[in-house]
């Protein structure tokens, strides 16, 4: 006989796979959403913290209270993509007034939900909603490798996280995600062979290439409130590396001498195509190994800095 009083479940038991809506009013999911696939997603870890005071008072060794002041909810996700609607919320800047959809200015709600139990029940399983509100990408970075796939990991920052296993997690008459997509992910054939990096007008031949962007979100907490009231975008950040297979001469090598900026694009998917273009990438490192046991070609790793970068959508 079992001691377990529940039914344990696994991630094989998803009902409804991650999906997002963007948000009218900030940290509140529109009434009759309808929501968008992200079911491509293959990794998903939430973190639920909270702001705390361990409080002591004169005469006493032990702690005195714990106190909560706040909640901090953050999750990370990773994926293939299938096309560029998610990674542009973490690439695109915002309008003056913080209204520009698809872009960082507005806040989604993402949910799934999955079969569980509670503790002391014999089943069945129920479902169960996680209603992440107010959500925002924080950092954002892609990766293509030869041989590999087109990898996005995003950092996300939630104003809540809902979990109910209420009908529709308590939502009113969301349209929820009937078909999941059956499109294929991107591997590092999507952008073609022979032009997919361009830097200053030339196209070099990479093992791997790969950028960040850091919105430095500041998390706007206000006296009186457990939940965060804002996600603002602060001081936007560009960061670029490159494997390239070495050459005699590289325009990259002057613009490193004299301190310049290059164009660069790199090419996600042929079909479009789907582009990231750099503005002003100042390139500021290079690294090349050498060794006596070497049994590759010649490769050397160029790092910097972009002023801005913006996918296409």
């Amino acid at each position: 006989m079992s001691s377990l009083q529940m039914f344990p479940t696994t991630v094989q038991r998803y009902l409804k796979l991650p999906q997002y809506v963007e948000e009218t009013v900030y940290g509140t999911t529109p009434n009759s959403a309808a929501f968008i696939d992200m079911s491509v997603i293959n990794s998903l870890k939430t973190t639920y913290a909270n702001a705390t005071e361990m409080y002591r008072k004169l005469g006493r060794r032990t702690m005195y209270k714990y106190m909560k002041m706040g909640t901090d909810l953050t999750f990370t996700t990773s994926f293939s993509p299938v096309d560029t609607s998610l990674i542009r919320y973490g690439t695109e800047n915002g309008n003056a007034t913080g209204t520009l959809t698809g872009s960082i200015d507005k806040g989604l709600s993402i949910a799934n939900s999955r079969y569980s139990n509670t503790w002391g029940s014999n089943g069945p399983l129920i479902e169960t909603f996680f209603i992440r509100k107010g959500c925002k990408c924080d950092s954002l970075t892609l990766t293509t490798t030869s041989r590999g796939m087109v990898v996005v990991d995003m950092d996300w920052i939630a104003s809540t996280i809902v979990q109910s296993q209420s009908a529709n997690g308590g939502l009113t008459t969301p349209v929820w995600v009937s078909a999941p997509t059956t499109l294929t992910p991107w591997s590092n054939l999507a952008g073609g062979c022979g032009n997919k990096l361009t830097i200053g007008g030339v196209n070099y031949p990479f093992k791997s290439c790969s950028f960040t962007v850091n919105n430095n979100l500041d998390a706007v907490d206000v006296d009186g409130c457990d939940a965060i009231q804002w996600l603002e975008p602060t001081a936007k950040e560009v960061t670029f590396t490159c494997e390239l297979l070495v050459q005699k001469d590289s325009g990259i090598e002057t613009a490193i001498d004299a301190g310049t900026s290059l164009t660069a694009s790199l090419v996600l998917n042929a079909t479009g195509p789907k582009t990231a273009t750099f503005t002003e990438l100042f390139f500021n490192n290079k690294t090349e190994d050498e060794d006596a046991g070497e049994t590759n070609v010649k490769t050397a790793t160029y790092s910097g800095n972009a002023t801005d970068v913006t996918v296409t959508a």
